[in-house]
């Protein structure tokens, strides 16, 4: 695995004595500035832990009662806004980091076992570089007196050594975040596959993602606080994982069991996960907010939300619930212009777009034309647009007068004055324009897409469905 000669770390760990709470002297050489900021990572993010101040230039002390989380932090000078990276473990989080501070090279640790560990690792990999660079350089000015064959060996030894190196760490040394970040770094050698170039691709693709996460140790709570954990497990959500809903819930909760034994790191990902689709605006992927919310919140696996907050988490997903794709929407009934009423049964229709707007709504203005272009462009292959204004009471009216000028005619039209319907409860109507596309069965096949989206999603539906009755 030839990335671990080519790998430099940019971090510093180190660790000191075990002792209550922890103490961090910081002296930096050439720093004149009073203030040091300490910063750590966390999932995605990059937080301000402390603020220190001094009177003496460049000697700080970071202390507390308290134990620090384990993990990675970060010194920040002023005003350059330069760091320099260090790791806190668990268990020895009394230290000293000293060095000048214009010098990253120069920085050193006194009472860290881990902290000797990676500089040496880090000092180790220099050589090898070195040596590796210079073997290259060599054959480019063509001074080289070795044959391809000798260098490929050479290389080949210089690799078995650093795999060596790096193992002997993680045997005697199995429990410090040094040992957690070189395995992180190690990568999944994957099996050479037999059949077709499909079948291979495929064959090699599963591999892989079955073991993605071996060398990754999800449950060590120091893991939260380092710059890898995320971007892997952001790699496996996005690239590894089919972006479609029920691939991801399956991503999602196999993630959730992997990080679970970690407390802070499950919180982290569950409110990460919920967070995160509750405001996406891919059609569909409400259904994960509602699948968290159902499996995790609801079940009581999230016990630091309050009960208020909890409480509007699980309303969201009451309101969201009915109306996911592949739902069947509750029938209504809604009423024409001369006070004739109509349900949504009522259309004989092999495909329903269902269209809520508001005569004073910006963007329902821009939307109307599209969808009587739609119209006219597909009422003869099985499609009606049932087109119900959202406005109530004395405001109805504004509803009526508008369907001429606006060529909404070709439409069926609907308002429900008193809301006896509950539509925009039951369709979770917040704001307009919103379009729904229902089956003859009233299944939603498609919801809140944009009236340009229209035409190419009604061809996609009908050619699909179309196949599907052929193969039927």
């Amino acid at each position: 695995m030839r990335f671990l000669i080519f790998t430099i770390l940019s971090f510093v760990y180190f660790c000191g004595s075990a002792q209550d709470g922890y103490k961090i002297d910081i002296d930096l050489e050439s720093y004149t500035n009073d203030t040091l900021l300490i910063g750590y990572y966390y999932g995605d993010r990059q937080l301000v832990k402390d603020t220190l101040i001094t009177e003496t230039p460049g000697k700080f002390s970071f202390a507390g009662k308290d134990t620090l989380d384990p993990g990675m932090y970060i010194l920040v000078t002023k005003p350059e806004n330069s760091f320099i990276q260090f790791m806190v473990p668990l268990d020895d989080q009394h230290f000293k980091i000293k060095g000048d501070v214009n010098i990253v090279e120069d920085i050193s640790f006194e009472g860290s076992v881990d902290n000797d560990l990676l500089t040496n690792y880090v000092k180790y990999i220099g050589e090898k570089r070195k040596a590796i660079e210079q073997m290259d350089a060599d054959v480019e000015m063509g001074k080289s007196t070795l044959t391809p064959d000798q260098i490929a060996a050479e290389k080949a030894m210089v690799d078995a050594d650093v795999k060596a190196y790096v193992s002997r760490i993680r045997a005697e040394h199995p429990e410090t975040v040094t040992a957690l970040l070189l395995k992180s770094n190690i990568g999944v050698d994957v099996p050479e596959y037999e059949g077709t170039a499909e079948e291979v691709q495929i064959n090699q693709y599963l591999y892989y993602k079955k073991h993605y996460f071996d060398n990754i140790e999800m449950d060590n709570p120091a893991a939260l606080r380092t710059p890898f954990l995320h971007k892997r497990i952001d790699y496996y959500m996005e690239k590894l994982t089919v972006q479609h809903p029920d691939t991801i819930k399956l991503s999602m909760d196999y993630i959730l069991e992997k990080v679970s034994p970690a407390e802070k790191t499950y919180q982290f990902y569950l409110s990460h996960f919920l967070n995160k689709y509750a405001n996406s605006k891919v059609v569909g992927f409400d259904a994960l907010y509602v699948h968290l919310v159902d499996k995790y919140y609801d079940k009581g696996k999230a016990p630091w939300i309050d009960e208020e907050t909890l409480l509007k988490i699980k309303d969201n997903a009451d309101n969201l619930r009915p109306v996911l794709i592949g739902k069947v929407v509750p029938d209504i009934t809604v009423y024409k212009e001369d006070n004739t009423p109509i349900s949504l049964s009522d259309i004989d229709a092999d495909y329903t777009v269902l269209y809520f707007w508001a005569p004073d709504c910006g963007h329902c203005k821009k939307s109307i034309p599209k969808v009587v272009e739609f119209n006219e462009k597909y009422k003869d292959k099985g499609v009606k647009v049932f087109a119900i204004c959202t406005k109530h009471k004395e405001k109805t009216k504004g509803c009526w007068e508008e369907l001429e000028e606006r060529n909404m005619l070709g439409f069926i039209n609907a308002a429900d004055e008193h809301h006896k319907s509950r539509f925009k409860i039951k369709f979770n109507v917040k704001t307009t324009p919103k379009i729904f596309i229902l089956n003859r069965d009233r299944e939603i096949l498609m919801k809140n897409i944009g009236s340009e989206q229209l035409e190419k999603v009604m061809d996609n539906i009908i050619k699909t469905f179309s196949a599907t009755d052929i193969q039927n």
